[in-house]
């Protein structure tokens, strides 16, 4: 019995945490498009809605926040793998910051060319 290769994409957990995310992003990207429509920020709703282009307009607008932001929060989600396994500031538990003492070499002088 074969497999169809379609039917693993569910089973993948990153996978589905990268769409999952990747969706949720998408849908506060249009959200906040037409919120800015809506709310007619810095007259931005007047303009669309008076242009004969404002369907495209909106579109190319809604498709910019929707790729940003999809893609940050699903960019967020991967980042955050594996968090909890790790101390404070993102480092592993047994990770320590240890100076290294180093000797400042005395500066050449420069030399400037005058013509």
């Amino acid at each position: 019995m074969s497999r169809s290769p379609h039917s693993d994409l569910g089973d993948n957990p990153a996978l589905r945490l990268v769409l999952k995310n990747a969706a949720l992003g998408s849908l506060l990207g249009l959200g906040f498009a037409v919120a800015l429509v809506a709310c007619d920020a810095h007259g931005l709703g007047t303009l669309i809605r008076s242009s004969e282009t404002g369907i495209l307009a909106f579109v190319l607008l809604a498709g910019g926040f929707i790729v940003t932001f999809g893609s940050l929060v699903a960019g967020g989600a991967v980042m955050t793998i594996g968090a909890d396994e790790r101390g404070p500031g993102g480092r592993g538990r047994g990770a320590v910051l240890v100076p290294v003492p180093v000797r400042a070499r005395r500066r050449a002088p420069v030399q400037h060319d005058r013509m």
